[in-house]
């Protein structure tokens, strides 16, 4: 193989990993949808059906002291609003399977999202309950840039695809959408 084509695959491989990196330390949204029902602290429903289980997280149960707070606080910040769903890439769900384990963000202004998960952390309506899962809650920070996730629909990768030859190509990212949910990315 001719040394040219070596470096260039290389360099291809080094981008492809490097964009790989970027977007995963920035963050990822696996869903968006709006919150149609607070259930308490730490769980709620979708506009999609679906029921939301926050991440590494535990709030207080229903009777005891701070349900109410915890619950109010959920209201206040996502009840009716979009949020942006980082679903657990290890499990997906919580042990009964009913729940897809998330960290949750949502429109804090429009440079920001706040990482729900977080606050509810910072300002004491939650205890800390790692559970083995692909988030590191010591990790979390309280706001994201929006410019640090990308838009859904600008996102450009670049594939690598060896066959005897090799052959980059650019492929655009879009959002699969349907109603007022968007599901994981397709590429077209």
């Amino acid at each position: 193989m001719p040394k040219t084509t070596v470096t260039l695959i290389l360099t291809c491989l080094l981008l492809c990993l490097f964009l790989n990196c970027a977007l995963a330390s920035a963050g990822e949204f696996d869903k968006v949808a709006a919150v149609s029902k607070v259930i308490d602290g730490d769980t709620f429903d979708l506009n999609t059906g679906e029921r939301i289980r926050l991440a590494d997280i535990d709030t207080p149960e229903n009777g005891t002291v701070g349900y109410q707070e915890a619950k109010d606080y959920v209201i206040a910040s996502v009840e009716g609003k979009t949020v942006y769903l980082d679903i657990d890439d290890v499990y997906g769900t919580d042990t009964d399977g009913n729940r897809l384990v998330a960290v949750v963000y949502f429109s804090y202004n429009s440079t920001h999202y706040e990482n729900l998960n977080k606050a509810l952390l910072d300002n004491n309506y939650a205890v800390l309950w790692d559970h083995d899962n692909e988030f590191s809650p010591g990790d979390w920070t309280l706001f994201v840039s929006a410019s640090a996730i990308p838009e859904f629909s600008s996102i450009v990768v670049l594939l690598l695809i060896l066959s005897g030859s090799f052959l980059v190509l650019l492929v655009k990212v879009k959002k699969n959408c349907s109603g007022k949910s968007c599901d994981t990315l397709t590429v077209s």
